[in-house]
């Protein structure tokens, strides 16, 4: 009886794990930007792999950079200028529908001074 439970329980847990049709990777994953520049220049090299063959289209943000038709999978030199952390998605032109995304973060170099909230001689 005790396996029989443990079966259901495992059985459950394994029915909401799906298995990812569309991998999409990029690199690096983060920019640093440093005091004299507000943004970074960006190399980015793309990889991707779906299960099935199709048509997909990568998106920065909402705006479209590369399609593909009747590929399985895929790679992509792309040249950017990052200011705010960005998403990269790839995504099927017929349908509209997000296969798969990615997040490019944008990291400072300098520090901010942190301020004291009181006076070092205050008893409270």
């Amino acid at each position: 009886m005790k396996y029989l439970i443990f079966f259901v329980f495992i059985s459950s847990l394994l029915s909401g794990v799906s298995v990812a049709q569309t991998i999409l990777d990029v690199s690096p994953k983060v920019c640093v930007v440093s005091e004299q520049h507000d943004f970074c220049d960006l190399n980015l090299q793309f990889k991707w792999q779906q299960l099935a063959v199709k048509d997909v289209c990568l998106y920065q943000q909402n705006m479209q950079i590369r399609c593909w038709q009747q590929q399985g999978s895929g790679q992509f030199s792309y040249k950017a200028r990052v200011q705010v952390e960005t998403i990269y998605s790839l995504i099927n032109p017929h349908t509209g529908d997000s296969l798969a995304s990615v997040l490019v973060e944008v990291q400072s170099a300098h520090t901010k001074k942190q301020y004291r909230l009181r006076s070092p001689w205050s008893f409270f």
